[in-house]
């Protein structure tokens, strides 16, 4: 065969090969891109993009929202009564993406009254810019710091290699377990009623799994980056009269002592200066009861229920600790005793 025709031959193939890549991508739509029903996924959606998507598309009428990652979905936006709220959880959301997104529905049009915004022991770990290469957790296209477009974005959706788990759960879908997000309502993940079912009537099994012996790990360091990011989150939220509260989430014992202890106390103490805010990690009896954790990063829908009360000034005042620059000294010397004694009690 000449030259000519093994070229013509390679070319064939790769158009042939990406056409199939990319006819397989749309029809299993692994990410739910596309989606419109996002009940019964096989993975978890990129919530960053759809929950935008949706927002962008046409206004709504919420006018309060709670930002965060993952951890913040088991927070019910329906228990709040200061607004119509929208949780925006989505995959290790940290304030830079909040940032870009609030800017967005500003621009939209959204007249947001309320904003309460959850932060985690990896929120100023976590790069920003490394979600833009990972599919679960790329930003909208619109986000203003994004470096792709439209086009590309969807590209890198539709020519990706197909795994071999998208492989075996086109050919088998029986076979995997489904989820459910409500999009279209609270903006929550939802949890069968099976699972806590399960940890009501087995809870003493329950809190002795094993799966309870594994920190959820972080590591990295972008403290001075994350508080200039809060510091705009903040200031855009006064220029638009919008009612701001930050808190820390629960952290599972466990990943609360993997955690860098010292780099978190800083974190802590560097956002006590330009913003008040909840404290609910620490070793307190809500962290270092695998009962109120459905692993070692995602606490219970109990437990973000008693956020909500705690935020609307309702819940027990020893969860959830109010921390400004009076007390954070205080606070800090408090969580290193606690820390000291607990690690000597359970050597």
């Amino acid at each position: 065969m000449s030259g000519k025709k093994w070229l013509k031959m390679w070319f064939l193939i790769n158009i042939i090969a990406f056409s199939l890549v990319f006819l397989f991508n749309i029809y299993v739509d692994s990410y739910s891109i596309l989606k419109s029903d996002y009940r019964g996924v096989y993975r978890e959606p990129n919530q960053n993009y759809i929950k935008m998507k949706y927002l962008l598309s046409k206004k709504r009428d919420y006018n309060s929202f709670i930002f965060g990652s993952s951890r913040v979905g088991k927070i019910d936006p329906r228990v709040f009564t200061n607004g119509h709220y929208y949780n925006m959880t989505y995959s290790e959301g940290v304030p830079r993406e909040h940032l870009a997104n609030i800017k967005l529905l500003l621009k939209r049009g959204y007249k947001i009254k309320n904003i309460v915004i959850g932060l985690d022991d990896f929120s100023y770990q976590i790069d920003p810019d490394m979600h833009m290469q990972q599919l679960t957790r790329k930003p909208h296209y619109k986000a203003d710091y994004v470096t792709y477009n439209k086009f590309t974005f969807f590209l890198s959706y539709y020519l990706k290699l197909p795994t071999l788990f998208d492989i075996k759960r086109a050919l088998f879908p029986h076979k995997y377990k489904r989820y459910d997000y409500d999009i279209y309502g609270t903006g929550m993940p939802i949890v069968p009623k099976s699972v806590d079912d399960y940890i009501e009537n087995h809870r003493d099994k329950y809190i002795h799994d094993p799966k309870f012996s594994k920190p959820a790990s972080y590591r990295g360091e972008r403290i001075e980056q994350t508080l200039k990011e809060i510091k705009e989150i903040i200031n855009l939220c006064k220029t638009n009269d919008i009612n701001l509260t930050f808190f820390i989430n629960p952290i599972h014992h466990i990943t609360y002592l993997d955690t860098d202890f010292d780099e978190m106390q800083k974190f802590k103490l560097e956002l006590s200066k330009i913003t008040p805010y909840y404290d609910f990690s620490g070793l307190n009896r809500i962290t270092t009861d695998n009962y109120y954790f459905y692993e070692t990063s995602h606490y219970r829908i109990i437990v973000g229920n008693m956020i909500v009360n705690r935020l609307m000034g309702k819940g027990d005042k020893d969860f959830g600790i109010w921390i400004d620059q009076n007390n954070i000294q205080e606070h800090l010397k408090d969580l290193k005793e606690e820390r000291v004694k607990y690690i000597h009690s359970h050597s």
